[in-house]
């Protein structure tokens, strides 16, 4: 059964699909972008609705809901409007839990390093049921779904770096040139070299555009940010935001820092990267598609939120919800800031950085990772210790489950059913997480006599930011 927001999205977007996408892609409309692509039967490319190319006769183009339809079906992606750089917020994702959870982790390359009863396994269910969902909402296997990932990756990274092709081969998950450039020859119809002759880059370095759909409220995205900023590993500036990162994927670590400047205009983020690994390049871009909101539909969202007439009125254009690094980072604030003002779980958190890790040249901190969090002496913390042994317990928790099964904390002593929305709230994990007996929410709901939060799902994380807004 697909799920009700697949079919109410669909619904909202077109009541006759075909005279619908015929008008979005005569109109070039932005609003489309990622929300279908156009196929030419004589050219056998396919676009985005907003490509500048002369429009192709009726009779001549095929419509397709998903980049990947359109590659099976024989088509490859135009050089000029570039297809892998369209917003990834499609009507397909929908909100079924484990598909999404899927689909993010391929994103960030889960399946480059695991075969699929691995990776079925850590999602927590069967290959069979896996292969079922990809079928039931792409109309193809997750291999055949990471494998157009990879090549849609590598060709942005052709088209807007100057990587080495070798270094652009493996960050994308190939693990040999000859398995990249027999990919590009069988499914695109070009080799790496001919994409890249056609666009050179002309900046140096590993600089990259980050695509959005709907609106973007960034000055609220930023003033909430710089309210949290910790100096030691981020820097929130009027229109960017910057932080250090060290992190492990497949056995492999990377540390260095990224610059995300908003792009209103062309509604993207440009993103500046030093990464010390670049074979995980694309885990990491899939962190600061997460932190910054990139991928949600803002749109859809709202249109969902309003539908309460009491909640209409305080919502806020274009909203995105903030997010930590992940569920550690998340969980090591909330823990840190249980039954303390914000100035001094500012100070908690800050104290533990500057104590647990070293410095870059840059003056950049790491935040801590969960080994050094379990193995460290947290006397310096100036706190009850019972929260310290909660943050020590909740490190160990993580280096044990690796953040999985995050409802799982419940049984850590000392953490609580607020600590647990809180976390998935802010790790950007759960779109419908709602701290209900948060001291905020509990005065926003009274004060605006909001009732019944239930009809705000799937989206109560953005009700909730929503209603902090407020405050």
């Amino acid at each position: 059964m697909v799920d009700d927001s697949r079919v109410k999205l669909k619904q909202i977007i077109m009541k006759n699909p075909m005279q619908s996408y015929q008008k979005a892609r005569l109109a070039r409309d932005s609003r489309y972008d990622g929300k279908f692509f156009v196929a030419v039967k004589t050219t056998k490319i396919y676009c985005r609705p907003i490509c500048p190319a002369p429009s192709p006769k009726e009779k001549n183009v095929s419509y397709f809901e998903t980049a990947i339809a359109a590659q099976q079906a024989g088509f490859r992606p135009c050089r000029r409007c570039r297809p892998e750089s369209a917003p990834t917020s499609s009507a397909w994702i929908g909100t079924q839990a484990v598909f999404k959870r899927a689909i993010n982790k391929i994103h960030a390359g889960a399946l480059n390093h695991q075969n699929t009863d691995d990776f079925s396994e850590s999602l927590g269910i069967s290959q069979r049921y896996l292969s079922k969902l990809f079928q039931q909402y792409l109309g193809t296997s997750p291999r055949k779904y990471a494998n157009h990932v990879r090549l849609m990756f590598a060709k942005q990274l052709l088209h807007e770096t100057k990587l080495p092709i070798t270094d652009i081969a493996f960050s994308a998950g190939f693990n040999s040139i000859r398995r990249f450039n027999d990919a590009f020859k069988n499914t695109l119809k070009l080799t790496p070299s001919e994409i890249r002759n056609y666009a050179p880059c002309k900046e140096s370095g590993i600089q990259l555009k980050l695509n959005y759909q709907g609106q973007y409220n960034w000055p609220l995205m930023q003033r909430f940010l710089k309210a949290r900023e910790i100096r030691e590993i981020e820097i929130v500036k009027e229109h960017s935001y910057q932080r250090s990162f060290q992190f492990e994927f497949a056995d492999k670590v990377a540390h260095g820092h990224f610059t995300a400047t908003h792009n209103a205009k062309d509604k993207a983020f440009e993103i500046k990267v030093a990464i010390s690994e670049m074979t995980l390049l694309m885990p990491l871009l899939a962190k600061i598609r997460k932190i910054l909101d990139i991928d949600s539909n803002s749109d859809l969202i709202e249109k969902h939120l309003s539908q309460d007439e009491t909640l209409k009125p305080l919502l806020k254009k274009g909203l995105r919800l903030p997010a930590c690094w992940d569920n550690f980072e998340a969980g090591v604030k909330a823990i840190l800031g249980q039954q303390v003002s914000v100035k001094a779980a500012y100070s908690h958190t800050k104290n533990l950085i500057q104590t647990l890790t070293r410095s870059e040249s840059n003056s950049f901190h790491y935040f801590p990772s969960p080994k050094q969090v379990a193995n460290a002496d947290l006397s310096f913390l100036r706190m009850p210790i019972k929260r310290k042994e909660t943050l020590a317990n909740f490190a160990r928790w993580y280096l044990k489950t690796q953040g999985e099964h995050i409802d799982s904390i419940l049984d850590i002593k000392g953490i609580g059913p607020w600590t647990l929305e809180y976390i998935k709230l802010r790790s950007g994990s759960d779109t419908d997480a709602f701290p209900e007996k948060d001291l905020g929410i509990i005065k926003a709901m009274q004060k605006f006599d909001l009732k019944e939060p239930e009809q705000w799902s799937p989206w109560r994380s953005y009700a909730t930011l929503h209603l902090w807004n407020q405050l």
